[in-house]
């Protein structure tokens, strides 16, 4: 008995698994934009306080974005690792990526409007991208079949047999 694919199939793994797809690591990738500006300057050692500076004048604005986005770093892990949580037998991990996705928003959402009572509802470039990209990334959670397939795919997997 053959089983027919819900999803084209480059959206399959080797195993036959539903792989996310490279639009929610992209979102993820620029929700988390904090990090890479953190990171990019660091590598750049001698130019590290003038890259901060320029991104983020207040050093409480950039330690906030960091903790606010640290649901979706753990979500980027745990994508990332997920053949070796199977392989390990933690199987129940995926039933945290709606969450921890959700509660990612919310606190962006949070610290946006945050920020822009601060300055007394100025316009800002930055949170005008952050709230457009979290409101993008809210509703593509909501409304993506494969997201969907892909979620209730990995409930069924079974940890003592995946790759």
């Amino acid at each position: 008995m053959s089983r027919r694919l819900l999803l084209p199939l480059h959206c399959y793994d080797e195993g036959g698994v539903i792989k996310p797809p490279k639009w929610f690591y992209w979102l993820l990738l620029c929700v988390c934009i904090d990090w890479v500006v953190v990171i990019f300057s660091l590598a750049l050692r001698e130019h590290t306080t003038l890259l901060l500076n320029l991104f983020y004048p207040n050093r409480q604005l950039l330690v906030i974005q960091l903790l606010v986005t640290v649901p979706f770093i753990i979500t980027l892990l745990l994508l990332g690792n997920r053949g070796r949580l199977w392989r390990k037998g933690w199987g129940r991990w995926s039933k945290a990526i709606m969450p921890l996705m959700f509660t990612g928003i919310a606190l962006s959402f949070v610290s946006t409007i945050w920020q822009l009572n601060h300055r007394d509802w100025e316009f800002a470039l930055l949170q005008a991208y952050r709230l457009v990209l979290n409101l993008l990334l809210g509703l593509l959670l909501l409304r993506s079949l494969h997201i969907g397939l892909m979620l209730s795919d990995w409930r069924h997997i079974n940890p003592d047999t995946a790759k």
